[in-house]
């Protein structure tokens, strides 16, 4: 078994028109038949400099994962906390320059896992073709990011979503059966969400930002079939693919209106 990874990011409309940066970032790295990390976060359009703190977050998480071979994502996460502490000290960061998701797959030796802490969106495509698609969605747009634990462990933002209990987020999943949402309540997303895959099953795992539900005149299911629809895996094969849909986008006068980033990694079971 032998991994290729790549990612992509690029500024959506509203933020150029604005002069603003691009706050999504993306990441991916593999060095071994055993090891590959897909990585993105988007940073929050009413926080601080999150442009810095998106990549910040994506750095810290990969590391974190390098370090980590067992996947523990508490782990991880705590690995995570500890770099960004760090970096902010470093860089002279707020905590409002950190308010940015973190959405990653990461995979040591025979164990798969993506998590997400915050939205957007999880694909996976089957040995045989076949496209599962895993969305997550928080209500009234406002994701939790792994800054708020830092800063008042929650808080304002379980208050802000109406109390621990309450409805805060839900996993859409689009298959080839068909389609539902689960909905969950405030405080179980709060750490983030896991999702353990076979490796055996599939050949391409990928992971959006929620730009991809913000494409002008484009459904996400859509968006995210075009995007994993590869031509071929390698080298930058996901910057390829990106253009290529960014620039028929523009062919129809359309476009990403938020930001998006994407990351993947190919499986390529019969590799020795």
């Amino acid at each position: 078994m032998r991994f290729t990874v790549d990612h992509s990011f690029h500024i959506g409309s509203q933020h150029l028109r604005g002069g603003m940066p691009c706050q999504d970032y993306a990441l991916s790295h593999t060095d071994s038949d055993f090891f590959a990390a897909a990585i993105i976060s988007d940073g929050c359009s009413s926080g601080g400099k999150t442009d810095v703190g998106s990549r910040v977050v994506a750095h810290s998480t990969l590391t974190a994962i390098i370090e980590n071979p067992h996947l523990d994502e508490r782990s991880i996460d705590r690995h995570c906390h500890d770099r960004d502490r760090r970096a902010m000290m470093a860089l002279c960061l707020k905590p409002e320059d950190m308010l940015a998701t973190s959405l990653y797959i990461a995979i040591w030796g025979d164990r798969a896992i993506s998590r997400v802490v915050g939205d957007g969106v999880i694909a996976a495509v089957h040995r045989d073709g076949r496209l599962v698609m895993n969305k997550i969605d928080w209500a009234n747009n406002m994701p939790v990011y792994r800054a708020y634990e830092r800063r008042d462990n929650y808080r304002d933002f379980i208050s802000a979503h109406g109390g621990p209990d309450a409805l805060g987020f839900s996993q859409h999943v689009v298959s080839w059966d068909g389609e539902f949402s689960l909905p969950h309540p405030v405080e179980a997303g709060l750490v983030g969400t896991s999702i353990d895959h076979d490796l055996q099953m599939f050949r391409l795992i990928a992971v959006f930002s929620d730009g991809v539900t913000q494409v002008d005149g484009m459904d996400w299911r859509e968006v995210v079939t075009q995007l994993m629809s590869f031509k071929s895996t390698g080298g930058a094969f996901v910057k390829r693919r990106m253009l290529r849909f960014l620039k028929d986008c523009q062919a129809h006068g359309k476009g990403p209106i938020d930001d998006i980033a994407m990351a993947c990694i190919h499986i390529d079971h019969e590799a020795e």
